[in-house]
């Protein structure tokens, strides 16, 4: 029983110095468990049964395209308005003819050609738009000038160099340069 008690009594004292030096190791080192991350947010899921929300403008982007940087005078110019859904969520955005629109503007900024001027159609188109997802329209420029008021005159534009921008309600995008040679 006296060799019971010792062996008990060696351990305790054993257990309770190696819990020192661990704590003293941990002490010294400035190292002491982190709390764990709280996991990501999981995406916020739409009910079947609701409707998906409107994309607010700051969650869209808006850009225009031209098909390359070059063209001669005269030629047809293919060219795009891109709408992305720049947030974090899906959305619904009314991207309607009457909406968007591609102009195309002198470098002095005098109005050249605009794909609005003498289109009065409107059109249904509320896409759902996943985040990151883009809508694409592309337009042929013909080369010729236009009017809001569909004046008859239509010139051939002339040689230069001249901007695109695109257009959705009103958010606009950054102006896209192309040149027209001879």
């Amino acid at each position: 029983m006296y060799w019971r008690r010792r062996v008990v009594a060696i351990a305790a004292v054993l257990l309770a110095v190696a819990l020192v030096a661990w704590g003293a190791v941990l002490l010294v080192s400035g190292s002491t468990p982190q709390p764990q991350a709280a996991p990501p947010a999981a995406p916020v899921a739409i009910a079947a049964d609701e409707p998906p929300p409107q994309c607010p403008d700051e969650a869209v982007r808006v850009v225009a395209e031209v098909a390359r940087p070059e063209f001669r005078a005269g030629d047809k110019v293919p060219m795009s308005i891109v709408i992305t859904n720049a947030g974090d969520r899906p959305c619904v955005r009314d991207t309607n003819r009457m909406l968007r629109e591609l102009t195309v503007t002198s470098q002095a900024g005098k109005h050249v050609w605009s794909s609005n001027d003498c289109y009065a159609e409107s059109t249904n188109e509320q896409p759902l738009l996943q985040p990151g997802q883009s809508v694409r329209n592309d337009v042929e420029w013909s080369g010729l000038t236009s009017t809001p008021d569909c004046g008859p005159d239509q010139a051939k534009a002339t040689e230069g160099l001249y901007r695109l921008v695109a257009r959705l309600a009103s958010l606009n995008s950054a102006p896209v340069e192309f040149r027209l040679t001879p």
